[in-house]
């Protein structure tokens, strides 16, 4: 006689693959952008329905910071309004590579290594590879970009110090296959390091310490450039009288943002851990755009100090618009 056996039953297995791609693209629609990135890992049709979304926190101008290590393809994405954090995986772009400005999404990648660089967004994952910099042997390149890439209008600017009196800037136009090349000699003051870099009303702005100032340096982003360099204010200065309306943009100036933001803390990292960050331009609604600066990460031990050498930064960071940019296949290439 036969034993019978009794099976365990067991709960079907989920279809995801089998709803309709148009239910599903109306629901990736209208979800935020951590939902929309969930959604999106769930299996291939789920995807590629998403292909078209677009979310965005347009509820708040503060950026998302991203933090990762300079031969690791993940990243930890912290949102300090609410001290949340996730982790992106397999993100190659991110390995050996330099962040040199961020906007309204997109960050402008550099890897020094091959001179590539690049627009990226981490969340979509698009990418739009851009000419080599000849700049590439320079160090301390900072960038600004004018509109997203996407736009026909997008002019990139990358700034690199050559020496303390000497800058050289490199500007690529939409649809250009080579970069030009300006050089510009500064004698009012000594340029030590270049902080960050914006762009407002159809100029670029790049900040600058020099000794014991702050300086301005202002380039049209017409066709002849013209430049122009104003000393804003001492920066151990406590206070200083407002500069002149005419000469110095209104661009409200965000300095030591990762402690202001606690960032370390809501990492749960240490005060010794060193940070290099690359800032970015924060629209908001009564036109005084806000900059936030680069931050140097180096530190300088006790044991390296009679010998100068720095200590490298333990992680990058980079402050970024949480925007999903999508783009299709012909905005693909530059």
């Amino acid at each position: 006689m036969r034993k019978k056996v009794c099976m365990e039953s067991r709960p079907p297995l989920p279809l995801f693959d089998l709803l309709p791609p148009e239910l599903l693209s109306k629901i990736a629609d209208g979800l935020s952008l951590i939902d929309l990135l969930s959604f999106r890992s769930v299996c291939k049709a789920w995807n590629s329905a998403s292909s078209t979304a677009s979310a965005q926190n347009e509820s708040s101008y503060e950026p998302w910071f991203l933090l990762y290590e300079e031969h690791s393809d993940q990243c930890q994405l912290l949102i300090c309004e609410s001290g949340k954090t996730y982790t992106i995986s397999n993100i190659p772009e991110l390995k050996g590579a330099t962040c040199l400005a961020s906007n309204q999404g997109w960050l402008l990648l550099f890897k020094p290594s091959c001179g590539s660089i690049f627009f990226f967004c981490p969340f979509s994952r698009a990418k739009i590879d851009l000419p080599k910099l000849p700049a590439s042997q320079l160090c301390e390149h900072v960038a600004a970009f004018s509109s997203p890439p996407t736009c026909q209008d997008c002019i990139v600017s990358v700034i690199s110090r050559i020496n303390d009196l000497e800058l050289e800037l490199n500007v690529l136009h939409r649809g250009g296959n080579e970069w030009i090349r300006h050089q510009r000699n500064f004698t009012p003051w000594p340029v030590n390091r270049i902080e960050c870099g914006a762009f407002h009303n159809g100029e670029f702005y790049f900040f600058a310490c020099g000794g014991d100032r702050l300086i301005q340096v202002a380039v049209t982003a017409a066709s002849n450039l013209q430049w122009q360099c104003f000393s804003i204010l001492p920066v151990s200065a406590v206070s200083a009288p407002p500069p002149a309306e005419d000469e110095i943009v209104s661009l409200r100036d965000e300095m030591g943002y990762l402690d202001k933001k606690n960032v370390k803390q809501q990492l749960g990292m240490g005060r010794d851990v060193s940070i290099s960050t690359c800032g970015t331009q924060i629209r908001v609604l009564d036109g005084q755009d806000r900059v936030v600066f680069n931050e140097n990460g180096s530190i300088v031990s006790a044991e390296q100090s009679s010998s100068s050498k720095t200590k490298s930064p333990d992680f990058k960071g980079i402050w970024i618009h949480p925007i999903f940019c999508q783009i299709s296949p012909i905005h693909q290439s530059w």
